[in-house]
C-alpha cells in the first residue's frame, strides 16, 4: 500500500479519534518485528501508554483489563525479553520540544542498542509546531522533517489531524495542514466512519492514498480496539 523509502516523508492523516496514532504505532511495531530499527515519537501519548499499546498489539491482550493466558509470571518471562530485544524505541515527547530535539534523543537511544535508526514516526505534526501569527506553523515543522529525513537517511512517517465542517465527506487536499502536501512524498488518509461525530463509530476503516504514486488506491482495515491494532479486512 505505501512503500517507505529512506529519505522520504509520508503523512498519515485523519479526523480526530479515527485511530491514526494506533495505526502509526502498528506500523512501527510491524517494521521492528521485521528487524527494522524504529523510533515512535509522540506528543499525544505518554511513554507508559505507548508501552501498553505496543504490548496489546503484539500479544493480542489488553493488559490493563485482563490477565494474560497462563498468568503474569509466564507472560513476563516470555514477553519482557522479546520486547527488550525488539528494535523499537518509544518516546513520549515533552511539551514544547521540537521534532529535531526528539530525534536526537531517539538516535542516542537506538545507538545505545548498537543499531542504526531506519524508521521514525512522528505523532503529530501539530504537537511539534510552534504558534505563529496565523496559528500553528505546521509548514515549518514539515520542512524540518523533510530536511531531517534526508540528513539522516530516514524513512519518516508523520501523523496529522485534519478538521472539516462535513466529517461525513471524504478528506481532500484542501483539508490538510499547511506544508503537508509540499513536504511529503505521499499522503495517506485513514477514514473510520462515525469516529469523529458519533458515540458509536464503526470498527471498519479505509486507508487510501491521497497523493503520491497510484492516488486513490485503498485498502480495508478493521480496528480491534481492545488490542490497539488494525488488521486487514
Amino acid at each position: 500500500m505505501a512503500p517507505l523509502t529512506a529519505g522520504t516523508v509520508t503523512a498519515l492523516v485523519s479526523l480526530p479519534t479515527a485511530g491514526r496514532s494506533t495505526l502509526a504505532l502498528n506500523i512501527a511495531l510491524h517494521h521492528a518485528m521485521q528487524g527494522t530499527s524504529a523510533l515512535f515519537t509522540s506528543g499525544e501519548i505518554s511513554f507508559t501508554a505507548l508501552q501498553q499499546k505496543v504490548l496489546a498489539a503484539r500479544y493480542g491482550v489488553d493488559l490493563r483489563r485482563q490477565e494474560p493466558a497462563g498468568g503474569w509470571a509466564a507472560f513476563k518471562a516470555t514477553a519482557l525479553p522479546e520486547m527488550e530485544a525488539l528494535p523499537l524505541c518509544l518516546h513520549g515527547a515533552r511539551a514544547g520540544s521540537t521534532a529535531g530535539d526528539s530525534l536526537k534523543s531517539g538516535l542516542i537511544a537506538v545507538a545505545g542498542r548498537g543499531r542504526t535508526l531506519r524508521l521514525w514516526i512522528v505523532d503529530t505534526v501539530q504537537h511539534f509546531s510552534a504558534f505563529g501569527d496565523d496559528g500553528l506553523d505546521t509548514a515549518a515543522t514539515m520542512a524540518e522533517l523533510r530536511a531531517l529525513s534526508r540528513e539522516h537517511h530516514l524513512v519518516v512517517l508523520v501523523t496529522a489531524k485534519v478538521f472539516t465542517d462535513r466529517p461525513d465527506e471524504a478528506v481532500t487536499a484542501a483539508h490538510l495542514p499547511a506544508g503537508v502536501t509540499e513536504y511529503t512524498d505521499q499522503v495517506l488518509v485513514l477514514n473510520r466512519p462515525g469516529a469523529y461525530w458519533t458515540h458509536t463509530p464503526t470498527t471498519a476503516a479505509t486507508l487510501s492514498r491521497l497523493t503520491g504514486p497510484e492516488p486513490h488506491r485503498a485498502v480495508g482495515l478493521e480496528l480491534e480496539a481492545d488490542h490497539c491494532r488494525f488488521v486487514n479486512r
